[in-house]
């Protein structure tokens, strides 16, 4: 099972930009990628589960998620 789920809050601990996981792939290898919209980069970045941490709500860079099902 995934460690991330679509919507959720993350930050790449890479570059500490944060943003929303729009998608979640699985490998053959049975790991997860995670395609994310992450601020300032204008376009989706595709991840792996160890790059990425969880982005508390509270936190004063964090932006808030909209869930529309």
């Amino acid at each position: 099972m995934s460690k991330f789920a679509i919507g959720d809050r993350v930050e790449a601990t890479s570059d500490h930009k944060d943003g929303v996981v729009v998608a979640v792939f699985s490998t053959v290898e049975g790991k997860f990628r995670y395609a994310v919209d992450l601020e300032g980069y204008g376009a989706l970045q595709f991840l792996a589960e160890e790059k990425l941490i969880f982005c508390p709500a509270d936190q004063p860079h964090g932006r808030p998620v909209s869930m529309n099902h």
